[in-house]
């Protein structure tokens, strides 16, 4: 490489400074930047066209206080305490009992006893029963019953139902099938029931009364 006549120009050997004075001045700039503030602009207010509204004060109401309540009346002749002194002042009665009219007289008539509904009862104090009892009742429904033909022919069982009401003479009254299976039991349970058995009526405070009764009757098949 051919030398240079005047090494001490050469502006390579001051390549460190100038690269050292760059960089001062770009940090001078960064810092100039950030420490930079802009002065605000105040505009002075117009007053001219503002318009100014007076404040008014509500006047001071005085709240006067109640009056004082009204003196209590005075009682110039007070009633004594004691009882004896009012009765000497209140003047004697005189009156003849001689004529102190008598009470009318009047004549006392004896209600009858309440009758007892005339209605059936459900629940009485001594309930009815079938002359003989139970047992008995039922050994008549099965002399009497009569398996019907229709229901033996298809297979048919069950339990049939019949309400009645026991009257004062022991006697079954109204009847009726209430459930019933059918293929002929129902009409077989009120032929049974066209002569029905007597029973021992019901009673409610020692009278004979009328009783509603249920009773099973089953038809079973052999």
């Amino acid at each position: 490489m051919e030398k240079r006549k005047k090494p001490e120009k050469d502006l390579r050997n001051k390549s460190g400074l100038f690269f050292q004075i760059g960089l001062f001045s770009a940090l001078l700039l960064v810092v100039s930047a950030f420490e930079y503030k802009q002065k605000e602009v105040v505009n002075p207010l117009d007053l001219t066209d503002m318009t100014f509204v007076e404040e008014t004060i509500p006047p001071i109401t005085e709240i006067k206080p109640p009056p004082p309540p009204p003196p209590k009346p005075v009682v110039h002749n007070p009633i004594p305490a004691d009882p004896d002194e009012v009765v000497k002042d209140i003047p004697p009665l005189n009156i003849d009992p001689t004529e102190i009219p008598d009470p009318p007289e009047t004549d006392f008539v004896d209600l009858p006893e309440e009758p007892l509904n005339e209605l059936p009862f459900d629940i009485v104090e001594s309930m009815p029963e079938p002359g003989g009892g139970f047992e008995a009742f039922y050994k008549f429904v099965n002399k009497k019953l009569k398996y019907p033909t229709q229901a033996r022919r298809m297979d048919i069982e069950g339990t049939v139902f019949m309400s009645f009401v026991v009257d004062e003479n022991g006697d079954m009254i109204n009847i009726k099938i209430i459930k019933g299976i059918g293929a002929g039991c129902d009409e077989e349970v009120l032929r049974i029931f066209e002569k029905p058995p007597k029973w021992t009526p019901g009673k409610q405070r020692g009278v004979p009364v009328k009783v509603n009764k249920i009773m099973p009757i089953k038809f079973i098949l052999n």
